[in-house]
């Protein structure tokens, strides 16, 4: 029963993380689905892009913090 209760600290702790990451990603996917249904090579394009600005500004993030 202790080893549950630990778990569920620990998720109640990474879960706002978690919940920014999932709902970051569900933006990128309709920001991209949108531009797709306008011109399908745009929502490739636009996921590409969105994702390395999401990683180039994590690795920032980090690099300051570290």
């Amino acid at each position: 029963m202790k080893l549950l209760g630990a778990a569920l600290c620990v998720v109640a702790v990474a879960m706002p993380g978690l919940m920014r990451d999932v709902v970051g990603l569900g933006g990128v996917g309709l920001v991209s689905y949108g531009a797709w249904m306008i011109y399908p090579p745009a929502g490739f394009i636009t996921a590409g892009i969105l994702l390395i600005v999401g990683t180039l500004l994590l690795a920032l993030g980090n690099r300051a913090a570290g």
